[in-house]
Order: structure tokens, then C-alpha cells, then sequence
């Protein structure tokens, strides 16, 4: 897996924008995709990562991958907390 899209993965924001936790996040990640196309791809990818469903095979060890879900979850319940 390429390291973007690892970046991609633990970026609490793009999480966030990807699950559509934070609607409004919508126009920053799409004006940020025009000016850096390049990264589309590599977005994508975490993308599909997010959205699979769980026995999904990746490049993350169990303990990334439990560390990561945590993240996720915490993300999602502290945002929750504030709406």
C-alpha cells in the first residue's frame, strides 16, 4: 500500500469526510482533490479501504489495524459528543 494512501487512513479529517461525519468537509476535501489530482487516486484507495467491509485484506499489521478502527470509532463518538 502506498504511503499516501496510509496517510489518507489516519487522517482524522478525511476519515471523517469519507464516513460523512462532517458534511460540510465536503467542498475543503474536493477543492483540496483539484488542486492536488495527483493524490486522487491514492485517496480513492483509502477510500475503498474505509468503506469495505471488515475481512478486507491490507497492508496494516492486526495492531494497526485495531489501533486505526479505535481511532475511527473514538473519532466518530467525539464528534457525535459535539453535535
Amino acid at each position: 500500500m502506498y504511503s499516501k494512501v496510509k496517510d489518507f487512513l489516519t487522517d482524522d479529517d478525511f476519515i471523517n469526510y469519507v464516513l460523512g461525519v462532517v458534511p460540510q468537509s465536503a467542498s475543503k476535501w474536493e477543492a483540496y482533490f483539484k488542486e492536488h489530482p495527483d493524490e486522487l487516486a491514492d485517496a480513492e484507495e483509502a477510500k475503498a479501504v474505509l468503506m469495505a467491509p471488515t475481512d478486507v485484506a491490507c497492508d496494516f499489521t492486526m495492531a494497526e489495524s485495531k489501533e486505526l478502527k479505535d481511532r475511527i470509532v473514538s473519532s466518530i463518538k467525539d464528534f457525535s459528543g459535539i453535535l
